[in-house]
C-alpha cells in the first residue's frame, strides 16, 4: 500500500514518521522566516464527480502577543513578495507525494491550481496561511460511483489537527471509514491524533437515488395513457366522450349563466341603497327595518341612515306597523 512521503505540516505518513523532524519537512519550512510554528491544521478537500479532489491546507497561528503579532505581519509580507517561492516548496511535496501515490494507484495524477494566501482572524486572534489546489484522479471512479482514501493509505493525523472530506452535491455516502469524530451534510471530519491505517480514510459516494421522483413520473404517466385510453374505447364503441357530455351540458349551464346574469351584479358591488332595493324587491316589495338591519349585520343607526337616504329618494316608502318601520316599494304602495 502507498505510504504518504510527503508531510502536511502536521500530518505524516504513518506514526513511525510523526513528530518534530516529521513536522519540519514543510511545517517549519513554511514558517522559516518567521519562527512561527502552527498551532492547528485543517485540511479541507472536497471530492468531484471526476475524481478530483479540490484541496484546502490550513495552518492556523495564535497571535497572543503583541510579538507573535508582528512575526506574522511580516511572514504575510514575505509570502506577498516571495509568493513563487512559496509555492514552489509546497508544489514539490505534494508533487513527490501524488507520484508515489500514482506508483500505488495506478492512476495517473497531477497537482494543478496551486496558489497560497494569508488572512487575520481579528475576532479569535489568529493568522492563517492557507494553500490551495487540485489533485486529479485522486479518488477512484466506478461508474458513477466516487472511491476515495487509497492515495492516502498510512496517514496519520497528528494532534492539533483536522481532516475534513466532503462528496459531492446530490452525493450520498455508501461509506466512511473509520468513524468521523462529525458527520454532517455531506461531510465526514475526523480529529488528531489518528492513524488511518494502509486503506487511509475511506469515503464511497454515489449520486443520490432518484427512485421517488422516476416513480411519481411514471405514475403519472400510466394515469394520462388509462385515461386516453379509456375514451378512445367509449368512442369505439359509440358512447359519448367527455367532450361530448361537456358538450351536452352545455346548454345547461348557460341557463345558469343567464340566470346569473339575470339576478344583476354580485353583493359586493352594489352600493348600501341597492341591497336594500334588491332585499325589498325579493321579499315582494315589503320588509321590516330590523329584517334590513339582520339581513346585513348593519347597526340601527347605519340601517335608518340607509333608509332615510332612499325615502328622500322616493326609492322606498316607510310607515309604521306597530312599533316598527316597514319598508315599501312605492309602486307597491297601497298608501
Amino acid at each position: 500500500m502507498f505510504v504518504a512521503a510527503v508531510l502536511l505540516g502536521g500530518v505524516a505518513a504513518g506514526p513511525a514518521l510523526a513528530g518534530d523532524d516529521a513536522r519540519a519537512e514543510l511545517g517549519a519550512e513554511t514558517f522559516a522566516q518567521s519562527d512561527l510554528d502552527p498551532d492547528n491544521i485543517v485540511l479541507d478537500l472536497r471530492l468531484e464527480p471526476d475524481g478530483t479532489a479540490v484541496w484546502s491546507v490550513s495552518y492556523r497561528v495564535e497571535l497572543a502577543t503583541d510579538n507573535e503579532t508582528a512575526a506574522f505581519e511580516q511572514l504575510q509580507a514575505d509570502i506577498a513578495d516571495n509568493t513563487t517561492t512559496y509555492t514552489a516548496a509546497f508544489r514539490d511535496r505534494m508533487e513527490r507525494t501524488a507520484r508515489t501515490a500514482e506508483n500505488a494507484t495506478g492512476r495517473s495524477m497531477a497537482i494543478e491550481n496551486l496558489s497560497v494566501s494569508t488572512s487575520v482572524e481579528s475576532l479569535q486572534q489568529y493568522g492563517t496561511v492557507t494553500y490551495r489546489f487540485s489533485w486529479t484522479d485522486f479518488a477512484a471512479i466506478d461508474g458513477e460511483t466516487v472511491r476515495a482514501g487509497d492515495a492516502l493509505g498510512g496517514f496519520f493525523l497528528e494532534e492539533d489537527s483536522r481532516l475534513v472530506i466532503s462528496w459531492p452535491n446530490g452525493y450520498s455516502a455508501d461509506t466512511v471509514s473509520p468513524t468521523p469524530d462529525d458527520r454532517r451534510d455531506r461531510t465526514a471530519v475526523w480529529e488528531g491524533p489518528i492513524e488511518f491505517g494502509p486503506d487511509g480514510p475511506q469515503v464511497v459516494a454515489s449520486p443520490a437515488s432518484s427512485f421517488p421522483t422516476l416513480a411519481v413520473g411514471a405514475v403519472a404517466v400510466l394515469f394520462v395513457m388509462g385515461v386516453a385510453a379509456g375514451l378512445w374505447w367509449r368512442a369505439r364503441d359509440g358512447e359519448p366522450t367527455g367532450d361530448v357530455e361537456a358538450a351536452d351540458a352545455a346548454p345547461e349551464g348557460a341557463s345558469d349563466a343567464g340566470a346569473t346574469a339575470d339576478s344583476g351584479p354580485d353583493e359586493e358591488l352594489l352600493s348600501n341603497e341597492e341591497r336594500v332595493l334588491r332585499l325589498l324587491d325579493d321579499r315582494d316589495g315589503r320588509v321590516k327595518q330590523q329584517e334590513v338591519a339582520a339581513e346585513f349585520d348593519w347597526t340601527d343607526a347605519k340601517t335608518s341612515q340607509v333608509v332615510k337616504t332612499l325615502r328622500e329618494d322616493g326609492r322606498v316608502e316607510v310607515f309604521r306597523l306597530g312599533r316598527e318601520n316597514v319598508l315599501v316599494d312605492p309602486e307597491e304602495s297601497e298608501l
